[in-house]
């Protein structure tokens, strides 16, 4: 069970850069069981996703925020 960086495609680059231009801070907590997507919002908030594998949790930790940012414009 160790911490590792993780590898984004360019897809997944792509979708935290968009988080973070719109002013969101991602950081990602990897080992081998699952791994952790927290998203800061500038407010305060954050949202948490943990699923199996790196390519599952971006994917929906993107969904998410763009849902909770939807509904705040």
């Amino acid at each position: 069970m160790g911490y590792y960086e993780p590898r984004w495609s360019a897809e997944e680059q792509t979708m935290i850069d968009v988080m973070e231009i719109k002013g969101y801070r991602v950081s990602a907590d990897i080992n081998k069981e699952s791994t952790t997507i927290h998203i800061h919002s500038p407010d305060g908030m954050e949202i948490r996703t943990i699923k199996d594998t790196e390519y599952e949790a971006i994917r929906v930790a993107f969904d998410r925020w763009n849902k909770v940012k939807n509904a705040k414009d």
